[in-house]
């Protein structure tokens, strides 16, 4: 009986989720998505901003979807083919590399598809285990089989196109944490124990890939070391933000917290690309800054001037570890995206005390951006998706709504990019994503204390940090 009730409100909140989101379609003159054509989806462009109701919904429908198909799917059948997603995974990094969704688009008919003889002679690959890859993906709906032999793009292809985001997700990340995870079990079970349980960023899953025992990350590391890795890596990691850019630049008053100050900081900010972000959607701000180490340089200075940005976003070269340069030096907005996640409550309390001493004068600001990982607990009780949606009527600034019943808290597979990244970051550097528990340690160990948290339209959290004053 039990049971019953769980597909029957499941089935509820998917029903009533998909409605919403079929009147924000038509309220916004926008067309039912179909992986039956070539033709992208105005909401898949990259600079679409999803509204509160129409993300929510969304979420709400997506992660409905998933709890029934494990309601209703065979364990046996799941435990099966959950260990051989790595098939997927390394197909979808493949045909990143190889650019078939530009061979694709190229073609003289791209809705009726291109065959697979011709696909693997301009990609110069094997054409029956091409074919294999292609109709895999295509199960999975990242192409479409248009008839026996002949595949074609669809709305999800779009996102692997050349130079995009998607694009170096799929390729640059998909290298460093698939090949890190492969080794994970090996790690956890080491036979050596000083090894198996070492939090030590040297003593890792990539480290048993790599074969060298230097850490990841840091000023001594292989990424460092390596001859491009650092760029590489920093392209991953602006691939990664087409899941949070949006709600980072859209769910925060930028524009407010900028007001006076000289300039927003990004303190180990990569290539740059929220920064050139922030820029494009608020010119009312005429300074950035991203700070990183001088590998970094190259790439940060090729992104920003592709966007025209050379005029106010700037690259500073700064080793988060030592006294920051701007300290002394004005009012700023500091902020780190996904950095201090590389590291443990001691480091990352390291680094924080760097920003703590440029925030003392009581002039400028620190802004983490980082998942928080909530518990995955499921209940039966709650308000109804029908009644939470409601809430949101009318609304422009986003707020999120509770997750209904038999909904998992973080809304299941809608949250599970950063749980994703979480075992990518123990296989890569043996840190960690953290809950608000663990959040709170580390800013207390550097001597702030959590101002405020603001959660976004994407798998991110922007956490406040100031400076505690009874320390």
């Amino acid at each position: 009986m039990a049971a019953v009730s769980e597909i029957s409100s499941l089935l509820e909140t998917l029903t009533t989720s998909i409605e919403v989101f079929k009147a924000e379609l038509v309220r916004q003159a926008f067309p039912e998505p179909s992986l039956m054509t070539s033709k992208p989806h105005p909401i898949d462009d990259p600079a679409y901003v999803t509204p509160p109701m129409m993300y929510e919904a969304r979420r709400l429908a997506v992660s409905s979807l998933e709890r029934l198909k494990l309601l209703l799917e065979s364990p046996s059948e799941a435990v099966a083919s959950t260990s051989l997603t790595a098939a997927e995974i390394q197909g979808l990094r493949l045909v990143a590399e190889l650019g078939i969704h530009e061979v694709l688009e190229d073609a003289t008919n791209a809705e009726e598809g291109v065959y697979i003889r011709l696909i693997a002679e301009k990609t110069k690959t094997d054409s029956l285990k091409l074919e294999g890859i292609l109709r895999l993906l295509a199960n999975a709906g990242w192409f479409r089989e248009t008839r026996p032999g002949y595949f074609a793009n669809n709305r999800r292809s779009h996102t692997l196109k050349a130079g995009s985001k998607g694009h170096y997700a799929a390729r640059n990340m998909n290298y460093y944490m698939t090949n890190s995870i492969s080794k994970l079990s090996e790690a956890m079970t080491h036979p050596d124990e000083s090894f198996r349980m070492s939090r030590s960023p040297d003593k890792t899953a990539w480290n048993l890939y790599s074969g060298n025992e230097l850490p990841f990350f840091g000023s001594h590391s292989w990424l460092q070391k390596k001859p491009g890795e650092a760029e590489k890596f920093g392209l991953g990691m602006g691939g990664m933000g087409i899941a949070s850019d949006n709600g980072v630049t859209f769910d925060v008053p930028w524009a407010d917290l900028a007001k006076g100050k000289d300039a927003i900081v990004d303190v180990g900010g990569g290539q740059g690309t929220l920064c050139c972000s922030l820029a494009a959607v608020y010119p009312e701000i005429k300074q950035f800054i991203v700070q990183d180490i001088p590998e970094t340089q190259a790439a940060a200075e090729k992104y920003i001037s592709s966007k025209g940005l050379t005029d106010r976003v700037k690259f500073e070269d700064q080793n988060f570890f030592e006294p920051n340069k701007r300290k002394g030096k004005g009012s700023y907005v500091f902020l780190m995206q996904k950095v201090l996640h590389d590291w443990s409550d001691e480091d990352g309390a390291n680094i924080l005390s760097r920003i703590r001493e440029c925030l003392e004068d009581g002039k400028s600001q620190m802004l983490i951006i980082d998942p928080i990982i909530p518990p995955v607990i499921v209940n039966g009780e709650g308000p109804s998706a029908r009644e939470s949606l409601a809430t949101l009527e009318g609304q422009i600034c986003y707020r999120p709504i509770n997750s209904p019943p038999f909904i998992p808290q973080g809304f299941g597979t809608t949250g599970t990019i950063g749980h994703q990244i979480n075992i990518c970051l123990i296989a890569l550097c043996n840190s960690f994503e953290r809950t608000y528990a663990s959040m709170e340690n580390m800013v207390r160990l550097a001597g702030m204390r959590i101002k405020e948290v603001t959660t976004t339209r994407g798998y991110v959290y922007v956490t406040e940090v100031e400076v505690d004053p009874g320390v």
